[in-house]
């Protein structure tokens, strides 16, 4: 629970701009990694800004089966993962959307839930761009890029992306 607490925290603050198994298999090209079942907070709508709510997003538990990462000879890497909205989260609490939710973001503003779920004590560290899908019957599906060196969440803190 603490780990999607931490999820949760970092995706609010993002939105303002915007595991039983692994198995390492190595090719020529890229290493592919893939980590799941867990738990994070998606968000499932992005509505007008509240004195309570200034980013105007609201949030759900989603049950993922997995995230997936393929990192590149050049240290860049690509995530993706499949989820199941749950139960609203206790903070701006969301329901699944009418029509399906397809949204972008930039730098910053999605964290990436395969080191979260690897090494939930260090610093998690932020895609580039990330695209959210998020269909009315709960299906989730996020894919997300990042970097050789990608920022952390401190160095987001400084200067953070847009979400749209």
């Amino acid at each position: 629970m603490t780990k999607t607490i931490r999820r949760a925290t970092m995706l609010i603050a993002g939105s303002a701009l915007l595991m039983t198994s692994a198995s390492t298999v190595a090719s020529a090209k890229a290493t592919v990694d893939r980590v799941g079942p867990f738990t994070t907070v998606v968000p499932v709508a992005f509505d007008d800004p509240t004195p309570d709510n200034p980013d105007g997003v609201e949030l759900m538990f989603a049950e993922c089966d997995f995230v997936q990462r393929v990192e590149k000879p050049d240290g860049s890497s690509v995530e993706t993962q499949h989820c199941q909205l749950t139960e609203p989260f206790f903070v701006f609490p969301g329901t699944p959307p009418e029509r399906a939710l397809a949204s972008t973001s930039g730098e910053c503003t999605w964290f990436s839930d395969y080191f979260l779920t690897i090494t939930p004590e260090a610093e998690p560290l932020a895609a580039e761009r990330a695209r959210l899908t998020v269909t009315p019957s709960g299906e989730v599906n996020v894919t997300t890029f990042y970097p050789p060196e990608p920022k952390t969440e401190a160095q987001c803190d400084e200067g953070p992306g847009s979400l749209g």
